[in-house]
């Protein structure tokens, strides 16, 4: 069967500049766009340059021949990743990096860890005072004191020689600063998912002198925690065309209201189309249901979750692996704080730690997202033990095998289900406490969620009452005449 282009993609498959934009909402075909203009171009050496590997495996089964399909880390790894092998992990330890400045001190050794990983990201040749934290949360630490253990820490990474662990943004951080060549290689760059480029990827893709194609949605940037950047609107493509992708194929009308909603409160102007099938816009998930998806905002959401539907005898597919929630270290956590070490899984945490106080001590001194969140788990999931091997039977490693899938809204990205639900534990983007920037990443985060239904949407309180309100605005029937309860099941929410 034949693909029937819209207008929209014709324009971006006859392109012939030299730099490119595209601003591709949720669902519009972006990838389906890309290939054909690669087929387009049969006589051009293409670099596809892949978010992560899952999309770069996906797109190498999609791209024809003239299109090599990598990740940046692949990129760099025969000229750097591969002569520090032997010392890669996937995120450094605050206890390795108080050992290697010889201090207890665990807000310096905090800060000075997240200024090396924000210095990773960047696009700047040496640690410097713009990677630190703001100044007020540097604990009363001088700008200097900190930036000097950064610099230490840079040090010890970044030599061959070091037996100190790395991470894989440091190879590619060496690579960046190698200054490479990709037109040597290639005439076109197909930059997917720029919104959410590290500024060192972004730094070496628009200092090439080939052609430059750039592919993303800024309302989807949701990692400007861990650095990223939007390159879309970055001031080396002042001079790029600028075409836009605003169909999309994913989802019909009602998501797409849903999603203009959330659109709008940003400030664009534009707006996404939904011209797929008939879906639905809900407030309870109908009881008759054979599968869903259940798309929390944070890692305890998504336990939480699973623990419900777990008790309820339902098979649950975590996305990316229930390995990835990190649900071995949080029952060790428990042994731990019991007291009873000969539990635990791993010694990990006894040999970094005196006592469950210090650990509990250390998360509230460093302010530390994960551990924190882990204390927050054993509190409102005891005994967890227990519930853990509950909701371990329950898991199923093919999602076609399970009634519910579980997912945090970040790894979301990029997938798709015909029922979709989300849960309560998602940020308030009213609150009026929130600067700009939490308010625009928690609303992209939204935006991301909503976008990934099909077919049928069950909304959370928070968008019931954003809904609600835009509807009041608008003179039509307050969403409550149209949001009757049907008597479907309840799913746990997790504050």
């Amino acid at each position: 069967m034949s693909w029937k282009t819209t207008p929209e993609q014709n324009a971006i498959i006859e392109w012939q500049g030299n730099q490119l934009v595209v601003n591709a909402f949720a669902g519009t075909g972006k990838t389906t766009t890309l290939v054909q203009f690669a087929q387009a171009n049969p006589d051009s050496k293409m670099l596809y340059l892949a978010y992560n590997r899952a999309i770069r495996d996906e797109a190498e089964q999609k791209f024809p021949f003239n299109v090599e399909c990598k990740t940046a880390h692949q990129l760099a790894w025969s000229h750097f990743g591969r002569h520090f092998r032997n010392r890669l992990t996937a995120n450094l330890r605050i206890t390795d990096v108080a050992r290697k400045l010889n201090t207890r001190h665990w807000p310096l050794a905090r800060l000075a860890l997240t200024g090396l990983n924000t210095f990773l990201c960047s696009a700047e040749p040496e640690p410097g005072i713009i990677h630190l934290p703001a100044e007020d949360e540097r604990h009363g630490l001088p700008a200097d004191k900190i930036l000097g253990a950064v610099q230490v820490l840079w040090y010890e990474v970044s030599r061959t020689e070091s037996d100190f662990p790395i991470t894989h943004d440091v190879y590619l951080k060496l690579f960046q600063l190698s200054e490479p060549n990709l037109a040597s290689k290639w005439d076109t760059i197909l930059f997917d998912e720029a919104q959410d480029a590290n500024p060192v990827t972004s730094a070496f893709v628009l200092s090439q002198t080939c052609r430059v194609v750039l592919v993303g949605d800024c309302y989807q940037q949701i990692y400007r925690f861990r650095g990223a950047n939007n390159a879309l609107s970055s001031p080396l493509l002042k001079q790029a065309d600028r075409l836009w992708l605003t169909t999309s194929f994913r989802f019909g009308p009602a998501v797409a209201q849903i999603a203009n909603m959330l659109l709008a409160m940003s400030g664009e102007e534009m707006q996404v189309t939904g011209s797929g099938e008939d879906d639905e816009v809900i407030a309870h998930l109908p009881a008759d249901v054979l599968h869903y998806s259940v798309l929390s905002r944070t890692v305890s959401g998504v336990i939480g979750t699973a623990l419900f539907t777990s008790l309820q005898e339902k098979k649950v597919f975590w996305v990316g692996g229930i390995e990835g929630y990190k649900t071995e270290e949080l029952e060790d956590l428990y042994w731990f704080s019991a007291d009873m070490p000969e539990r635990m899984q791993s010694p990990r945490l006894g040999q970094e730690y005196r006592d469950f106080e210090e650990y509990c001590s250390i998360a509230k001194a460093t302010q530390d997202v994960e551990m924190n969140q882990a204390i927050r788990l054993l509190d409102e999931y005891f005994p967890l033990p227990q519930k853990l091997a509950i909701m371990r039977r329950q898991v199923v490693t093919h999602e076609k095998d399970a009634q519910v899938t579980v997912s945090t809204a970040h790894r979301s990205k990029g997938l798709e289900w015909e029922v979709v639900v989300l849960n309560e534990d998602f940020c308030d983007i009213t609150d009026p406490l929130l600067s700009a920037e939490e308010r625009q990443d928690e609303t992209n985060l939204l935006y991301v969620a909503v976008t990934r239904a099909r077919k049928t949407l069950v909304l959370n309180e928070l968008m019931l009452y954003l809904k609600a309100g835009e509807e009041q605005q608008n003179c039509e029937q307050p969403a409550t005449g149209e949001m009757e309860n049907d008597g479907g099941e309840a799913i746990s929410h997790v504050k």
